[in-house]
């Protein structure tokens, strides 16, 4: 493989990762490295898919091989510092941002992830220098400005969050955490008709994302005062897979079978004369209704999102 065909594999790799084609990227990755399995930007990009699966272990033993082969190399290093953030090793992820800082002061990323290496360290007040710094260098790079967008929405900065998306939204609409980071902000600021448009278009673009479809579950829920006490459990059963979508209701009937004997029970002593056993129907009874009405909400949510997912589903062409 000569250098003009490395290259435009190496281009072609970045653009199936950026698409979300993991499985893409990682076939061409592999035909690079079976012509060159020293090629230090195929193994790091190799690390990068496996960081997006969370095989953050391995993402991190072939980021420090390809560190090894060419421990210069920017984006070794930037993959590199992802992939000790992971692992958590703080201290040897802020050595290396520390080099991409020194070569490029305006780096945003390279700013990003020296801040998560000092938090981790519990050096908060240098981070969040750190942090402010970078949303004021931060460019026209999407995963910039997602990393940063995700950073103020967990510190309920929704305006800034919301602000910083819609720029990396105007430099790739195709990005599904753009618009879940934007249907948080919506769900945040109680327009939970928005909240959900947009959680919709996220999970159109990755139909499998969990985190997605709790936002769609919250968003519906939001409508109803009622349902706001049941997000919890509705949170648990919309994350299950099948086996636990058949287990669940099995249990809950149990528990309502359970609390219908202790019911009869109770009536019986008073028959009797005797004192109840009241706490523990209660407590059944309380268990069974929050069980049935979580499972039910979180049933007809998911077949309600899977109805409006094929509403707005491209045609195949």
């Amino acid at each position: 493989m000569d250098a003009f065909e490395r290259a435009a594999s190496e281009s072609a790799a970045l653009a199936l990762i950026r698409a979300g084609n993991l499985g893409g990227a990682e076939s061409r990755l592999r035909a690079m490295l079976s012509e060159n399995p020293n090629d230090a930007r195929a193994l790091a990009l190799m690390a990068h898919c496996n960081l997006s699966r969370d095989e953050d272990k391995i993402a991190l033993k072939l980021a420090r091989e390809a560190a090894g082969i060419d421990p210069d190399d920017e984006m070794v290093r930037h993959i590199l510092t992802g992939a000790l953030l992971a692992n958590r090793q703080y201290k040897e992820a802020e050595s290396v941002a520390e080099t991409l800082t020194a070569d490029d002061p305006h780096d945003s990323g390279a700013l990003f992830r020296l801040a998560i290496a000092r938090a981790g360290q519990k050096d908060n007040i240098g981070a969040r220098y750190l942090f402010d710094e970078a949303e004021e260098m931060v460019g026209d790079d999407v995963f910039d400005l997602i990393n940063l967008a995700r950073l103020r929405l967990s510190e309920w900065n929704y305006a800034s969050a919301a602000a910083l998306a819609q720029r990396a939204l105007a430099l790739d609409p195709n990005q599904s955490e753009v618009f879940r980071i934007l249907g948080e902000c919506e769900l945040a600021l109680k327009r939970p008709l928005d909240a959900y448009e947009l959680a919709l278009e996220a999970l159109r673009i990755s139909p499998s994302d969990r985190q997605i479809m709790r936002l769609m579950v919250r968003a519906r829920a939001r409508r109803s005062a009622f349902l706001r006490p049941f997000l919890a459990g509705v949170d648990w059963i919309v994350e299950m897979d099948r086996r636990g979508l058949v287990i669940v209701p099995l249990l809950i009937a149990v528990v309502g079978a359970i609390w219908a004997v202790s019911v009869i029970y109770d009536l019986a002593r008073i028959e009797a004369g005797q004192s109840p056993a009241i706490l523990f129907s209660v407590g059944l009874g309380v268990v069974f209704i929050y069980g049935g009405v979580s499972y039910a909400t979180a049933i007809r949510a998911r077949s309600q999102i899977h109805r409006d997912l094929k509403r707005v589903a491209l045609p195949d062409f």
